[in-house]
């Protein structure tokens, strides 16, 4: 599949049944759109059926539609590296109890996929180095900003001195003031943030101990990084939601804070008990 998607669709018109003509067309008028839409979505639209849109992609040398929409995007997204390019599968209309079975599949996949790629000996050493660090600085900026934030919250409620900042560019300002002594830990699971990548070169320019969340695979952050959270890709850079993503990440934060707590089981207790009597007064 040397020659572009449209390019193929628009020299196969003539030779296309009635309906396949119906479907490049659609594709023709909104081919952006169509890299959102699963197959039964795209039938719905172009008014034909999901065995017509198989018929299409094979007669146009395609062969599964989902390498259909990957060459149709290297089409719309030109330049785009393929980590970058939308997989997508929106549909309209999900019934409520189908979306339920869907996501479910889908995060214990993820959970298994994380058991794969997270080293326990990394999350050990992590918790070692986050309980005698002078300061845990916490970076994140979307979706990863939330996983971030829920590091942050459980550090404070057993007493690790941590800190977090929404603003992206106080982030940057935070990580220009790290000391040695410090823990920076970047959460972003493209790896490919510029603004996270720049806090990471403040960061180890102050001689800061620096460990990353991020997916498996190369990216920027990695090069930078003293100790990483290995996520695995279960989703490409360009999603509708960061969903798998950040459940992965959440639970990779899950355990740590469980290894931490094992650690100093009676500091722990006493500082989570001291927080619930606390914030359960009112």
């Amino acid at each position: 599949m040397t020659q572009g998607a449209l390019d193929t669709i628009v020299a196969a018109m003539p030779d296309l049944a009635e309906k396949e003509r119906k479907i490049a067309a659609f594709i023709q008028v909104s081919p952006q759109k169509v890299l959102h839409l699963n197959i039964s979505e795209l039938a719905r639209q172009a008014g034909t059926s999901p065995a017509a849109v198989v018929r299409f992609c094979k007669h146009i040398g395609a062969g599964k539609y989902a390498d259909f929409k990957i060459w149709l995007a290297k089409d719309v997204y030109q330049g785009w590296g393929e980590k970058y390019l939308p997989d997508l599968e929106l549909e309209s209309q999900t019934p409520g109890a189908r979306a339920l079975h869907d996501m479910t599949e889908a995060v214990r996949r993820t959970m298994g996929a994380l058991a794969q790629t997270l080293d326990p000996k990394v999350v050990e050493e992590a918790a070692e180095r986050i309980r005698t660090a002078g300061m845990v600085a916490i970076f994140g900026i979307g979706a990863s900003g939330l996983v971030a934030l829920d590091l942050h919250q459980k550090l404070t409620r057993i007493g690790i001195p941590s800190s977090y900042l929404f603003d992206t560019h106080a982030q940057i300002a935070a990580a220009c003031s790290l000391r040695p002594q410090d823990i920076a830990f970047i959460i972003s699971y493209s790896g490919e943030t510029n603004e996270m990548i720049e806090v990471a070169a403040q960061a180890k320019a102050r001689g800061t101990f620096l460990i990353a969340m991020t997916m498996t695979g190369p990216n920027r952050l990695r090069d930078h990084s003293d100790l990483i959270f290995e996520i695995p890709s279960v989703e490409r850079i360009y999603r509708s939601a960061a969903e798998l993503s950040r459940i992965s990440q959440l639970a990779a934060i899950d355990i740590l804070f469980n290894v931490l707590i094992s650690h100093d089981l009676d500091s722990a207790i006493a500082a989570l008990e001291r927080s619930m009597q606390a914030t359960h007064r009112f």
